[in-house]
Parts: C-alpha cells; structure tokens; sequence
C-alpha cells in the first residue's frame, strides 16, 4: 500500500480540522497504508502534552493511540516556539522536527499529500 502525508495546519481547538485530519489518518491506515503527519503554524498545538477539553474530542489522545500504531508525527520546531512548546512538553510518540527536513523527507517519501487548513 501507500504512503499518505497528512498536513494539519489547523489548531486543536479553532475548530474540527484537527479532528478530520486524524479521522482521515486512521481510516487510511484500516485500508493498509502507511501515515505520516506533519503539524505546521496553529498545528503544532496538536503535540502539547496535557490536553485537556471538556466538550471536544481530546486531540491529543488520539495523537498519542496513533503514534503507538507507528504513525510518524512531527511539529515544526519553529512554530512551536513561536506558540511557547518547548522539547518535553510534547505527547509520548510525537517529535519537534523541522519543515526542511522532516516534512520535505515525508513529501518526497509519500504517495499522496493532503493538506487541512483554515
């Protein structure tokens, strides 16, 4: 099967964006392929360790059950310090990785590339 790069450029709590994308994330992988997902900008508040929401799917959670699957999930290291993430503050299985490595080695590694935004 393939490789499918999922892009979230969306928050946790802006809206349901982060939400799809996973849903998305694990339906591909019940038909046997392979994920990869890079959170860029207002994204990368997927990873932050500690989520908390009380009338909203817990984003993080599901990061961490899809991590534990063997998805690849990467933030850009750049953005999250911009929104104060710093390295430990991150969900088990999740990585602060850059957009010039990590995210052009997943694009040039994928099949397909979608991308969730506002």
């Amino acid at each position: 099967m393939g490789i499918l790069t999922i892009q979230i450029r969306s928050g946790t709590m802006m809206n349901m964006d982060s939400n799809v994308a996973l849903k998305l994330a694990k339906a591909a992988i019940e038909k046997g392929h392979k994920v990869k997902i890079f959170c860029y900008g207002e994204g990368v508040t997927l990873i932050k360790a500690g989520q908390n929401p009380k009338r909203f799917p817990n984003v993080g959670d599901i990061l961490e059950e899809l991590a534990s699957s063997g998805v690849e999930i990467v933030v850009c290291e750049t953005c999250g310090y911009a929104r104060g993430i710093q390295r430990g503050e991150e969900i088990k299985g999740t990585k602060i990785g850059s957009i010039t490595n990590d995210f052009s080695q997943f694009v040039s590694e994928s099949d397909r590339l979608v991308t969730i935004s506002r």
